[in-house]
């Protein structure tokens, strides 16, 4: 009587958690894409931040003043705003699809009379696949963007119609020539702010990186340390790609760190190779 009793309470309640958990994954990732693009602060939104950001900094440098201009200073606001609401969803979705991930590892350790059926587990499944992967991105990016807001507004200076904005190319040339006469210091107030935030942009990624690669390397070394005590030969498989994969994503987060530490060390030089085109 109670085996025949438990047998629902080990198929129906898991399946029901999987179902929910998926669903909630799906509507925080429509969040992510739709609910960051209904703000607006000041008149700027995302329709039209490109367009402000331009004139805002063109008036900056023309002022000679440390601090910004209002126009600036609303863009600046509101792309904050935007990329504090983008990580804070990249963080739910993360919890999210991590949550439904151990439940998944939980579910395939079962025998199979036991599990929901493979309708509800494999799309499950690869929705913790390409999730996991895409909400850390975002909340290494989006982190990076609400810190420093300022500096992740730069490569809307050379994007769309940029090229034919003749007072914005007069100042990247003021902008450039300023760092070639004086390389480290000298800067106007414009040029200091940009430095600045520019090193903080990409300190941020080199710290989140770093952790992000510390805690792959350590994944890693668990999933080495287990891999033996696998039972069978598919599971032994699937453990030995999820080492290889966690180990090779490590080596290429803490590459990405090493090279934006090298960037907020010499910020000056950086920005002076962005200005030039490059990032």
């Amino acid at each position: 009587m109670n085996s025949h009793l438990s047998h629902p309470r080990l198929t129906t309640a898991p399946g029901w958690r999987v179902g929910v958990l998926t669903a909630t994954s799906g509507a925080l990732l429509a969040a992510f894409f739709v609910v960051p693009g209904t703000l607006a602060h000041d008149g700027v939104d995302s329709g039209n931040v490109a367009a402000s950001f331009r004139r805002g900094l063109v008036a900056y440098w023309d002022s000679g003043s440390p601090d910004f201009p209002r126009q600036l200073d609303s863009t600046v606001e509101f792309w904050f705003r935007f990329h504090l609401v983008k990580a804070s969803l990249s963080a739910l979705l993360l919890a999210a699809v991590v949550v439904l991930g151990v439940l998944l590892g939980r579910l395939a350790r079962q025998r199979a009379e036991e599990r929901p059926g493979r309708l509800l587990l494999v799309p499950a499944g690869a929705l913790v696949a390409l999730l996991g992967p895409f909400a850390l991105v975002a909340l290494v990016a989006n982190v990076q963007g609400a810190v420093a807001p300022f500096a992740s507004l730069l490569p809307m200076l050379t994007g769309g119609d940029a090229h034919s904005d003749g007072e914005l190319a007069r100042t990247l040339a003021q902008m450039r020539q300023q760092i070639a006469d004086h390389p480290t210091e000298g800067h106007s107030p414009a040029l200091t702010a940009m430095t600045g935030d520019f090193a903080l942009y990409h300190a941020v990624l080199a710290a989140m990186a770093a952790t992000v690669g510390l805690a792959l390397a350590g994944v890693a070394a668990v999933l080495w340390r287990r891999h033996r005590a696998v039972p069978d030969a598919r599971s032994r498989r699937a453990t030995k790609a999820g080492i290889a994969a966690s180990a090779l994503c490590a080596v290429l987060t803490l590459v990405i760190a090493v090279a934006n530490t090298t960037s907020a060390a010499h910020s000056s030089q950086a920005l002076a190779a962005f200005l030039d085109g490059g990032w």
